[in-house]
């Protein structure tokens, strides 16, 4: 049984977890790794692990390392929806489907992690400026959309062109331990017949020992002799070669995201310098997707791989070129025989006396056609002396029409080209492997920082698009200038606005009652202030021109409620609200509580709500009611009231609404307004009963 105790100690992984986390991760040390860098997109590769729950385990896993989870600050459903809806914006603006995962495990802390707050905030300005000068990059943003984590090759197939013949068995055992078996065939050799035997069978044979090196060998054999098996990546190229091969998009898109960021940044991914990058680039361009080299990056390469593609129908073309022009010449050409060759042409071994003196006439043509031929080949081919050696002995020297070539010495050329081919590819494919072999380690680090780069600008996106402003920590309280509610998009109208701070006509009140016009934007300024609190324990800007805020523990946000409650539903209320007055500093805020039940009893129970966060020296809360005057009435201690107020109505019969509180200011909902517009925009019998609505609101 695997060793899971260490996994097992996190909140949510039992044994079943544990041990996929450590199959898929390789060892259990692995999986903690993947859980302590918050790398939820390789958590929900995991069969059975889906992206919720990876994210859910890498929040337990920081409250388990840290000592505070995500419920602990954001602690009502309200809370706990605002955070997921600024994590859904930002997450619109990542590249990969590592930053997107990545960015679900920020969280807001409490005030206890001041120090882990300012941290985030210092890593986050450099990465809002980045976003400043280059927003709408495009080669940035092609080169981030093709990152992702490195992938093994899905398998490098075993080669059929070479083998590995060790000469004593302790070389042979070695090589075996080491699996190179998995990609080459490996034969022990006790003999030189043995040797040769197993040799002829591969294009190339690389020989693990001196034993029977310096011999006299067929010269169709290959052979290569060293006195150890070498490193992985001299013996079998491929599997090197096949890493990056497979990796080629992500690599280069890295490569190009780290060009473009040193432009603004020349300390990014400093272990990667610019001779390192070069030469990492110019590896990958010599090999392509499928691993092989890429055309272009070897002359003599293209060439052998040309001879071998074109040589058939070369071939055939030359020959019926020889054919047709050997013809050609014989039908213009004229024998004149001598008296004494005519009549030796009726005596004894007369058909040989006629055959030389035809052959003696053919031959020179014959001749001359054959070595056009020869000629057009070498041209056609590109083939230099040793091959053309295998070319002179395809033609017979013995006149025949047609031409015909030697099959068999054509298969020889071919054994020779291939045989040379085989030793070029192996040598170019050693020279990239033994260099890209070493960036191995480099290139997992250049992905990773490069990812966490798309997570970091993904957020400096955000910030920039919203115009957001890192918020100043102060000791206590929240004071606003020009913010704005971001699920509004960027259509909220700026308000500013101070809870627990001395500021002009607020002086310093940390419980409020907000008042005010129906469709004022009371939720909105709530929802404004959740999404400050949430974004300022987190360490990222807000949407404000400018934010002091105090640290708190925890945010309570309490939504509208829909409708009277019934006596249960009202009863579990009640008991969720009596959280409010837990120790501690936080922020509650409450919109229109007063539908539990009816006026005059919700009155009472606000303001005793109200009494109890005020006796709490750490509490701050903006409750928005319409029931302003009530309550006040049945409270015993001083609570500020604000109020938002509609002026009239515009040519278009929208409210006129000046979005900013007005601090120590009890604003009326002005249901008379929204009757008057009613009354203005109907006709006949509607108007009329409109209207006489609307006369109610004049008589007072």
């Amino acid at each position: 049984m695997m060793h899971v105790s260490e996994l097992t100690a996190f909140p949510g992984i039992g044994e079943k977890i544990a041990l996929k986390l450590i199959e898929h991760f390789g060892s259990e040390q692995g999986a903690m790794e993947a859980l302590r860098q918050r790398d939820v997109a390789s958590l929900a590769e995991v069969p059975g692990i889906s992206e919720k729950y990876a994210i859910s385990l890498v929040h337990q896993a920081i409250a388990h390392d840290e000592g505070c989870a995500i419920e602990d600050f954001l602690q009502t459903p309200e809370a706990m929806s605002v955070y997921d809806r600024i994590i859904g914006l930002i997450r619109s603006y990542a590249h990969t489907q590592y930053s997107r995962a990545r960015l679900s495990t920020y969280i807001p802390y409490p005030s206890s992690k001041i120090a882990h707050i300012k941290a985030t905030q210092a890593s986050l300005e450099e990465y809002m400026g980045f976003a400043e000068k280059l927003s709408g990059h495009t080669g940035l943003e092609q080169a981030l959309k093709k990152l992702r984590y490195l992938k093994k090759p899905s398998g490098v197939q075993k080669s059929r062109d070479r083998v590995v013949l060790a000469d004593n068995r302790k070389d042979y055992e070695a090589i075996l331990k080491g699996g190179i078996d998995k990609y080459l065939d490996v034969n022990l050799v006790e003999n030189v017949h043995d040797l040769v035997d197993m040799a002829k069978g591969y294009a190339q044979a690389l020989v693990v020992g001196q034993k029977y090196a310096g011999g006299d060998y067929p010269e169709e054999l290959s052979l290569e002799f060293v006195d150890n098996p070498g490193d992985l990546w001299w013996l079998v190229p491929e599997v090197t070669i096949g890493f990056f091969a497979t990796n080629k998009e992500p690599l280069e898109a890295a490569l190009e995201t780290i060009r473009i960021v040193r432009a603004e940044s020349p300390g990014f991914c400093k272990y990667m310098d610019e001779a390192k990058t070069a030469e990492l680039s110019s590896e990958l361009a010599r090999i392509g997707p499928d691993g092989e080299l890429a055309v272009g990056v070897d002359a003599e390469l293209d060439r052998l791989k040309g001879i071998l593609a074109r040589f058939n129908v070369t071939m055939q073309a030359v020959l019926k070129q020889a054919n047709h022009d050997l013809q050609e010449r014989m039908e213009k050409s004229t024998v004149t025989l001598k008296g004494s060759q005519l009549l030796g042409m009726f005596g004894t071994g007369q058909d040989a006396a006629l055959k030389n003196v035809l052959e003696k006439e053919v031959s020179k043509a014959y001749a001359e056609v054959v070595a056009s031929a020869k000629d057009s080949l070498r041209e056609q081919l590109a083939l230099k002396p040793f091959e053309m050696q295998h070319v002179d002995v395809m033609f017979d020297d013995e006149i025949v029409y047609p031409i015909e070539i030697n099959h068999r010495a054509v298969e020889g050329f071919r054994n020779a080209v291939n045989r040379a081919l085989t030793g070029r590819v192996l040598e170019n494919k050693r020279a990239s492997a033994k260099k890209l072999a070493k960036y191995e380690p480099a290139c997992r680090d250049m992905i990773r920082e490069a990812l966490e780069f798309d997570m970091y600008f993904a957020i400096g996106l955000f910030a920039a698009d919203y115009g957001l402003r890192m918020p100043k920590l102060t000791k206590a309280g929240v004071n606003i200038s020009a913010g704005r509610n971001i699920f509004l998009q960027k259509k909220a109208e700026p308000v500013s606005y101070s809870v627990g701070v001395k500021n002009g006509q607020a002086k310093g009140e940390r419980i409020i009652l907000l008042s005010g016009v129906n469709s004022g934007g009371k939720t909105t300024m709530l929802d404004m202030l959740a999404q400050i609190a949430i974004l300022a324990h987190m360490g990222f800007p807000v949407p404000a021109e400018a934010v002091d805020i105090g640290p708190i523990d925890a945010l309570l946000y309490y939504s509208k409620s829909k409708g009277t409650l019934t006596a249960g539903a009202f009863e579990t209320t009640i008991r969720d609200f009596s959280r409010v007055v837990s120790p501690g500093a936080k922020l509650v805020l409450v919109d229109e509580l007063e539908s539990i039940t009816e006026p005059g009893a919700s009155a009472r129970i606000i303001a005793g709500i109200l009494e109890a966060l005020y006796e709490n020296p750490g509490s701050e809360a903006v409750f928005v009611s319409h029931l302003a005057e009530q309550i006040m009435a049945n409270t015993k201690c001083p609570i500020r009231v604000d109020g938002i107020e509609a002026k009239g109505l515009d040519a278009n019969l929208n409210l006129i609404v000046d979005r900013t509180p007005r601090y120590n200011y009890l604003a009326k909902s002005t249901p008379e307004l929204i009757v008057e517009r009613l009354t203005r925009s109907s006709s006949g019998g509607q108007k009329e009963f409109y209207g006489r609505l609307l006369a109610k609101f004049k008589s007072k």
